[in-house]
């Protein structure tokens, strides 16, 4: 399978056996566009959002907030293998 990248003409090779969510780049991204829909733009407040692998097969993707402030970031695990939402939540 391909990909092209829309600001290059230039086509770049996936290796589906790394998976559909292979680096933490597109983990953020999704997770990103979840965490929109779900709670609503004042969400991105909470970036940097940041992913980290579990197991070598669990994505977690958390948002970030200063020390001291009161509140909680949103919080999501997906698979990486097909991406497959495993948990999506926002701490309080």
């Amino acid at each position: 399978m391909c990909i092209r990248d829309r600001h290059s003409t230039e086509q770049k090779e996936w290796d589906v056996s790394q998976g559909y969510v292979p680096d933490s780049t597109t983990a953020v991204r999704i997770a990103e566009i979840l965490f929109v829909r779900v709670y609503g733009e004042k969400v991105l407040k909470k970036k940097p959002f940041v992913a980290t692998l579990k197991n070598g097969n669990i994505w977690v993707v958390e948002g970030s907030i200063d020390k001291g402030v009161d509140g909680g970031v949103p919080y999501l695990e997906m698979q990486k293998s097909d991406g497959k939402i495993v948990d999506l939540f926002h701490y309080k």
